[in-house]
């Protein structure tokens, strides 16, 4: 009986707990331009101002993969498909505007420099701006490859993909070699 006693009063302590901490995770007031207000003074002040971001649409995710899949594919047609007139490309020591066939002969080039290419994808999101102007999507992966003389190699990647109307117009990649043993 001791101990049923036990485990009922830890159930209601758990359960107690949960409501006080469901009551302080609460969204914070918004402000009249849509922005949510804090106590916590940041330590950098934005260059403009805050977007108020929420959770974007999963079909912006399937669009920006079905680019990173096409790529890993040589599917270049299917690439095409989901990207805008042009693209902004913006990548370490190379940044360029270019029209959608000029991305095409990019990323052929490009794809031409792996043997191989897979993709272990790790995670994404997708967010829209309070005013709906800015749509993007991140996603975090390892590509791996081999390279012209058949020699493995991978790095992880961080592709930050902006879309308007489920295309593909600016691409961010940030990415991360591994260190050779």
């Amino acid at each position: 009986m001791k101990q049923i006693f036990v485990l009922l009063c830890f159930a209601f302590a758990v359960i107690s707990c949960n409501n006080e901490n469901k009551e302080s995770k609460a969204a914070a007031p918004a402000t009249t331009d849509g922005a949510a207000t804090t106590d916590v003074k940041l330590p950098f002040e934005l260059a403009g101002p805050y977007r108020n971001w929420q959770i974007g649409s999963t079909e912006n995710v399937a669009a920006a993969m079905a680019g990173l899949k096409a790529f890993v594919d040589n599917d270049f047609t299917a690439l095409a498909a989901v990207t805008g007139d042009s693209l902004d490309l913006d990548f370490d020591l190379f940044q360029a505007k270019l029209s959608r066939d000029s991305a095409m002969k990019f990323f052929t080039n490009a794809r031409g420099m792996y043997n191989d290419l897979k993709i272990t994808m790790y995670d994404y999101v997708s967010v829209i701006s309070a005013d709906k102007k800015a749509e993007w999507v991140t996603i975090w992966y390892k590509q791996s490859w081999k390279d012209a003389k058949g020699v493995a190699d991978s790095m992880n990647v961080v592709n930050d993909i902006r879309l308007e109307k489920g295309k593909m117009v600016e691409l961010d990649e940030k990415t991360s070699h591994f260190m050779k043993k």
